[in-house]
């Protein structure tokens, strides 16, 4: 449990160093968050330097040597640049802490935010949120870890003779997770499940108050409490921003979409007095992190830059500056071709993900997309935001209408347009995914800047009290606590897996040491198996049969299913000496049996028991 606490400080002490380390050597501005910065450039140092790997299939173990060297040299720097500046202003810093514990209300307002943010990563950490993507992301870490290669072998099975998806690929989140897990010896489902999170949820909160600070310094700590509110209460839907961060945090789309989304905000609020190339350097820079996250940032943060571009000019109007703005995104060009050629071009793999993508497009709704998906039914979001539009458009200054009010019309007019849903999807979103392009109207943002805009024009601190009050009513009778509504249960062991995959998973390992083991188990248990190591592979899973189709093998998997998978778990009735055969033929070498059905069937002599419950037992197949 050490290293739940270990991990993170060095996390962070990893991304303020690096922070200053960049500031000093690209002179950024002295207003911008250390922490901030330092997060973005470890993502997008970590995503250009792991590109090469990636590409050409490297071992990973070189890499680290590589990031080693590379980071140690930056956290050398940084501690240097750090203790002379906390030589040069020490008694600045002492008088700021003076100044803020003398404001009672303000040091109220800071207690009840920093109340709400560790009681949501207690809450996190204590808690178990299952989620079924996690047996894909964390079983890509898994693989990297145990076979030293990136994108080489299939994660979710862990098969060599299966082609991986290429839909993946030129994704670094992932990676970071093996990295970590290699330098530390830490299981991957408990850094993602139960480390990861303390740090990431901090980072967001971090930056949120970067933005509360851009936007109005004298109510900061007003519009992080209602912030932290609206996150906790957006447990209506699984798709909000808020539901993502506190559901599904460890996963590179929400630290996208939690992360990334506002920082790129915020510094579109930064540049709006003045724009310099150092500014476009870090434009670059925040574009490069945020697309190493995940693939549906590859198109959503190109279309989230274009919105808050066109809104930049829409209120100043400087053609100069729109200008410089396009150098940004023409430096991330080259990743996004890749990409696209390597998802596209790969053989069977790029056919079925050209499927996926624009299959049943002709039965796409834009009402069922937004009112029914996204956000479940609850149309008042929809009508709490144009109303926090309105008041924004009318009260706000340019600077804040550019990054708010201007990218969300342009936003609907063009990507997010009912009329144009059937080509955003086919082209750029992907059918099954289109409903994640609203995650860039920042409803949350939108409704918070909306409500502090109104609250500023209280008269006096009581007034400023009731106000709060009031719009935290409002958000407690429209939302739904994440955690009461999001399958959470008290946690039944610190990796946040069923417990019986743990106790197979080690059964496994105590009985044989062999580098690689396949194992049959029924897939709704099957799903824990590769987030939990790497050195067990499930010939059966959720994806095994797209993984068997695309790499040419539909007919074996056929036979995989309809003759051992169907009738040990479905049937329940087989022939010993014809499973034994088969078994063989597919070189499995471990296989889970239910209790139940063992009764009115023979197993092989060759089967031996390793573990057993009143559930199942699984049998060594050799």
């Amino acid at each position: 449990m050490l290293n739940c606490i270990t991990i993170p400080i060095m996390l962070f002490l990893l991304c303020i160093l690096l922070g200053i380390s960049t500031k000093r050597i690209f002179h950024f501005r002295k207003e911008k968050n250390v922490l901030i910065v330092g997060f973005v450039a470890f993502f997008a140092s970590f995503f250009l330097i792991s590109t090469p790997f990636m590409l050409f299939e490297i071992k990973l173990s070189y890499m680290i040597y590589i990031l080693e060297i590379f980071y140690g040299i930056i956290i050398g720097v940084g501690l240097v640049l750090a203790c002379k500046y906390l030589k040069k202003n020490k008694v600045n810093i002492k008088e700021k802490c003076k100044v803020f514990y003398m404001n009672k209300y303000q040091f109220i307002l800071f207690i009840a935010f920093i109340t709400m943010v560790a009681y949501q990563i207690g809450y996190v950490v204590f808690f178990q949120h299952a989620d079924i993507d996690d047996s894909y992301y964390l079983a890509q870490t898994n693989t990297y870890s145990f076979t030293d290669y990136i994108g080489k072998v299939e994660p979710s099975s862990g098969l060599t003779f299966l082609t991986a998806s290429k839909q993946y690929a030129l994704v670094s989140f992932e990676i970071i997770y093996a990295v970590i897990n290699r330098i530390f010896g830490v299981n991957t489902a408990y850094l993602a499940h139960t480390i990861w999170p303390v740090f990431a949820i901090i980072c967001h909160y971090v930056v949120v108050y970067a933005l509360a600070k851009r936007i109005k310094e004298a109510m900061k700590w007003e519009f992080c409490i209602l912030y932290s509110v609206i996150n906790l209460f957006s447990g209506f839907t699984a798709y909000t921003d808020g539901a993502f961060l506190l559901n599904r945090i460890w996963q590179g789309k929400t630290v996208f979409v939690a992360i990334f989304i506002p920082i790129m905000i915020l510094e579109f609020i930064d540049i709006y007095e003045k724009i310099n190339f150092r500014e476009i350097i870090y434009l670059w820079m925040i574009l490069l992190a945020g697309i190493s996250t995940t693939t549906v940032a590859i198109y959503l943060f190109p279309i989230l830059y274009f919105c808050l571009w066109l809104g930049e000019g829409i209120a100043k109007k400087n053609i100069k500056s729109l200008i410089g703005l396009c150098i940004p995104i023409v430096g991330i060009i080259p990743w996004v071709i890749i990409k696209l050629k390597i998802m596209y071009t790969a053989g069977n793999s790029g056919a079925s993900v050209q499927q996926s993508v624009t299959g049943g497009v002709d039965n796409l709704s834009y009402s069922q997309q937004l009112f029914s998906r996204f956000l479940n039914g609850h149309s008042i979001i929809i009508v709490g935001y144009i109303i926090a539009l309105v008041i924004i458009g009318i009260i706000a200054d340019k600077k804040i209408r550019s990054v708010i009010v201007y990218p969300a019309i342009v936003l609907f007019i063009t990507f997010a347009n009912p009329v144009f849903i059937k080509y955003v999807a086919q082209w750029v979103t992907g059918v099954d995914v289109y409903w994640r392009i609203f995650w860039l109207f920042n409803i949350s943002m939108t409704f918070i800047i909306g409500t502090i805009l109104i609250m500023e024009k209280c008269k006096n601190e009581r007034e400023a009290v009731i106000g709060l009050l009031v719009s935290l009513a409002i958000i407690l009778a429209c939302g739904t606590s994440v955690f009461e509504n999001g399958g959470w249960n008290v946690r039944s062991n610190i990796y946040k897996l069923d417990s019986s995959v743990i106790q197979i998973a080690d059964a496994i390992h105590k009985d044989s040491k062999e580098h690689t083991k396949i194992l049959l188990m029924p897939k709704d248990m099957a799903y824990g198996i590769r987030e939990y190591c790497g050195d067990i592979c499930t010939i059966v899973n959720r994806y095994s049969y797209e993984s068997f189709r695309d790499s040419g093998l539909k007919e074996e998997y056929d036979v995989l299913q309809k003759e051992i998978y169907n009738a040990l778990y479905k049937d329940q009735i087989w022939d010993s000496d014809k499973l034994k055969n088969q078994i063989n033929e597919f070189d499995i070498d471990y296989v889970v049996i239910y209790t139940g059905s063992i009764q009115n069937n023979q197993i092989p002599d060759e089967f031996t028991a390793i573990y057993k419950n009143d559930q199942y037992i699984l049998y060594r197949c050799y």
